[in-house]
């Protein structure tokens, strides 16, 4: 799994949180409405594209795929309530992201995503769906932003047309920083796979571009797009 190629790198860095967060625990994240979103989507569509009924059926698709996220992000932000130490094994992960239902002590299900927790050798939770000749449901990143979080890129590289990863940074009310990466492929034609892959560093280590591109020298990392 790409998104998981790095980890053994960051986990030689002094790139990790304390093992407490002392900032006290936020009220719940000030989330946008569907109106709001789609004035903010449709704007930023418009001027890209120059085609505004494009642009607000588009967001319209997106706000249905980002709602379709939160049941994940659910279970990621469990993991990084403030107040609360890094999660250093799977155990710990499981017990914290208890609206997934795990069925073995690495593997669970939550909405039709498969979950793992892994420790490659950073613990991790990691999203993954697959379908044949379908759209990914699932935007992680907005659906982030629109419950009032501020989710800033570290590094991108894409892998051909409809294919990429991304490591992001979230800065999320009432949670301890941490990095989330997203791969994700968008099936060329309809007899292939689409998948997308999300996951999490439950121990709180925060990558910078350079980390990422001494880890996979070989890709082009540089800024995710908008």
């Amino acid at each position: 799994m790409r998104a998981a190629l790095f980890v053994a790198f960051l986990a030689c860095q002094t790139l990790g949180l304390s093992a407490a967060v002392t900032t006290p625990a936020a009220a719940a994240l000030q989330e946008e409405t569907r109106e709001q979103f789609m004035q903010r989507c449709t704007l930023a569509r418009a001027e890209t594209a120059n085609m505004e009924s494009y642009a607000e059926g588009a967001c319209a698709e997106k706000w249905i795929a980002l709602n379709r996220a939160n049941p994940m992000l659910d279970a990621i932000l469990s993991v990084f309530v403030a107040g609360t130490p890094s999660a250093l094994d799977p155990a710990d992960v499981q017990r914290r992201a208890s609206i997934v239902r795990w069925t073995s002590p690495s593997q669970g299900q939550l909405a039709g995503l498969n979950v793992e927790v892994t420790r490659t050798p950073t613990t991790r939770i990691i999203f993954n769906w697959s379908a044949t000749g379908q759209p990914i449901p699932y935007d992680p990143v907005e659906a982030l932003r629109v419950r009032g979080a501020q989710v800033y890129p570290i590094g991108c590289y894409a892998l051909g047309a409809g294919e990429s990863n991304g490591v992001w940074r979230v800065d999320a009310p009432g949670h301890a920083p941490f990095a989330l990466t997203v791969y994700r492929r968008e099936a060329p034609t309809a007899s292939a796979l689409s998948y997308i892959t999300v996951s999490a560093d439950a121990e709180r280590n925060l990558p910078t571009l350079g980390d990422l591109m001494a880890a996979e020298p070989d890709q082009d990392w540089q800024d995710c797009p908008s």
